[in-house]
C-alpha cells in the first residue's frame, strides 16, 4: 500500500497536467505531497530518506516554477531525485552500520553482507539509470516528459523490483517465515 502511496502524487499530478497545464499540476503535485507524506509522518513519526528527499525537492523545485514560471524547474526534479537517492544508496556502503537497502529490507530478507551490498548496489544503478532516462526525456522530447514521469518511470520500477524479487528468490532470502503475511 505504502509503495502506491508513493505514486499516488505522480498520477494527481499527470491528471491535473492533461487537464488545467503544468503550473495547476505543480501545484496540485506539491500539495499532494504534503498532504500524502504529512499524513504518514503523522500516522508513523517518521519518512524514509527517499520520502524526505522527495518532498524538499517538490516543494522546492515546486515553488520554483510556479514563481518564475519556468517548467524546467520541475521538470528537473525526477533526474535530480534520482540521482540524490543513487549517492544515498552509495554513500551508505561505506557510511554507517549496513547498507541502505538493508537497514530498509532486513526485516523481511536474509542476505550474506557481500549481497547485501551487491543489492545495494543495483538500487544504486538503477537510480542512476532512472536518472539518465529522465534527462534524456527531459533534454530530447520534453513534449512528452509528463507521459514518460508517470509511465515510464512507473514501469521502469515495477520491472526493476520484479527482477529482484525474482533475484532474492533465488538467493533464498526470501522465506514463509521471513515474508510478510
Amino acid at each position: 500500500m505504502k509503495a502506491w502511496l508513493d505514486f499516488l502524487p505522480i498520477i494527481l499530478f499527470f491528471i491535473a497536467y492533461k487537464l488545467e497545464g503544468v503550473f495547476v499540476a505543480a501545484a496540485v503535485l506539491m500539495v499532494a505531497v504534503v498532504v500524502i507524506y504529512g499524513a504518514m509522518w503523522w500516522q508513523q513519526r517518521r519518512l524514509e530518506t527517499s520520502q524526505w528527499i522527495t518532498v524538499a525537492a517538490t516543494l522546492g523545485l515546486g515553488s520554483l516554477t510556479l514563481i518564475l514560471h519556468d517548467e524546467k524547474y520541475l521538470q528537473w526534479k525526477a533526474p535530480g531525485v534520482y540521482v540524490l537517492l543513487a549517492l544515498v544508496f552509495l554513500g551508505s556502503q561505506w557510511f554507517g552500520s549496513q547498507p541502505i537497502i538493508q537497514r530498509m529490507m532486513g526485516h523481511a530478507v536474509t542476505l550474506k553482507p557481500a549481497q547485501w551490498r551487491g543489492l545495494n548496489l543495483s538500487w544504486a544503478a538503477f537510480f542512476l539509470l532512472s536518472a539518465a532516462a529522465n534527462a534524456v526525456v527531459v533534454l530530447y522530447w520534453t513534449a512528452y516528459w509528463v507521459d514518460f514521469k508517470l509511465f515510464g518511470s512507473m514501469a521502469m520500477t515495477f520491472i526493476f523490483v520484479i527482477a529482484q524479487g525474482v533475484w532474492l528468490m533465488k538467493q533464498g532470502a526470501i522465506t514463509e517465515t521471513n515474508s510478510a503475511p
